[in-house]
């Protein structure tokens, strides 16, 4: 039966990084697991690739800009685009932003305050501001490309060794006496990629367990890093944790006459979200309500003329000539705070959680790496304290929530 030091399961941008980080520690004999690694259905190539530090809790923003820090290395190879969030605020939502300066400054993050008049300058498209009282433009944030940075991640693991499995349904994990025992069914059989059809029947619809070869491997360490089905491998080494999947939807369209390629990304009062995607443009919006689930249904022109438009129309004239071309959806794995879990949830077996950062896990993946590696290897958090993400938070009477309201 094959052996590894530590497996983790689930090969998104969270469980890449874990890899990659472990890896320069010295950890050789890894294995990353995926019932798909070119991740048709995963968050990490689903998301819009923003990447922030204005958050509430300390832990967010360090971890947010450890991940920034690494991308100024080498912006270009992981299409890094500094160019700021602008925050458009009505009354309600200036408050909030005010209320929230101490840890602003705290972390030295630096944020131009914007008088509504100024925004003529900055974005002289947004014409429609009578509602607004002022805006927020952050610097240092920006847009990445995460497939960029996960193959990344996922290359330099393989260059010290770290195994990619792809085609890996985990279907149990034992509590053996001496470490855990993992079978997982083989959807690569008989090809070297597990069939989407087959792929898109587990994730979406819950398939049962159908396929012939199960292979057993056992390890010392266990990483879930399984995104929004965390909850369905916690099951099998019997914990329960507190997310669920909900469906986030984004469009892309065209603008007549509109060139957002030197702004960042604009952040509505509305709650409408939006950026240059190569030549056409990108938004997104959380809908209100959206029931859990593994939906992946892109409503088409139902969501953007409903949700999309109406609320850029309010913002800006140019908005009445726009052209939806196409669009997606993808999942958030959101827990009762919208804030991640990160931890050793069991301390004999030495099993691990990082997921459910509530549509943030591209933007923080770098910091969620290092700090979950520092955490196995020296039973410690080092450079970014994230004890406050454990799981216990949500059922201890002297847990602290850490409660976002910023998540868009």
């Amino acid at each position: 039966m094959p052996s590894y030091d530590i497996i983790i399961i689930g090969g998104g941008l969270i469980g890449s990084s874990v890899a990659y980080h472990l890896s320069k520690t010295g950890s050789k004999n890894i294995a990353l697991l995926d019932i798909d690694l070119e991740g048709k259905y995963s968050s990490s190539e689903l998301n819009a690739g923003g990447i922030r530090t204005l958050w509430w809790h300390d832990v967010n923003v360090e971890l947010s800009k450890a991940t920034i820090s690494f991308l100024e290395t080498d912006p270009q190879n992981f299409g890094f685009r500094q160019k700021g969030y602008l925050w458009l605020h009505d009354a309600k939502s200036w408050k909030t932003y005010q209320d929230h300066q101490g840890i602003f400054q705290k972390h030295q993050i630096s944020i131009e305050e914007l008088a509504v008049e100024d925004l003529k300058n900055r974005a002289p498209f947004l014409d429609k501001t009578d509602d607004l009282v002022g805006a927020t433009y952050s610097a240092k944030d920006g847009i990445f490309n995460p497939n960029l940075l996960k193959q990344y991640f996922r290359s330099e693991a393989k260059k010290q060794g770290v195994s990619l499995i792809d085609g890996a349904r985990v279907v149990d994990i034992g509590k053996k006496e001496k470490g855990l025992e993992i079978i997982y069914e083989n959807l690569c059989v008989e090809q070297k990629k597990p069939n989407l059809e087959d792929v898109f029947g587990i994730l979406a619809k819950a398939q049962e367990p159908h396929f012939q070869e199960k292979i057993k491997i056992k390890t010392d360490v266990l990483v879930n890093a399984a995104g929004a089905w965390a909850k369905n491998i916690s099951r099998l080494y019997g914990h329960k944790i507190d997310c669920y999947p909900v469906r986030r939807q984004v469009s892309i369209f065209d603008c007549q006459g509109l060139d957002l390629s030197g702004q960042g990304m604009i952040v509505d009062s509305s709650g409408v979200y939006f950026h240059a995607e190569a030549k056409h443009i990108l938004a997104g919006y959380a809908t209100p309500n959206e029931p859990s689930g593994y939906n992946f249904k892109y409503d088409g022109d139902l969501f953007f003329e409903k949700e999309i438009w109406p609320r850029l129309y309010q913002r800006m004239t140019r908005a009445e000539a726009l052209k939806h071309l196409t669009g997606w959806a993808g999942l958030y794995s959101v827990t009762p705070d919208r804030s991640g879990v990160m931890g050793c949830v069991d301390p004999k077996y030495k099993i691990y959680e990082a997921h459910s950062f509530t549509g943030r896990g591209a933007m923080q993946s770098y910091g969620v790496g290092l700090a979950l590696s520092e955490l196995i290897t020296f039973r410690k958090y080092q450079s970014i304290d994230a004890s406050a993400l454990h799981p216990k938070r949500f059922h201890s009477a002297h847990g602290k929530l850490l409660y976002e309201g910023m998540h868009i």
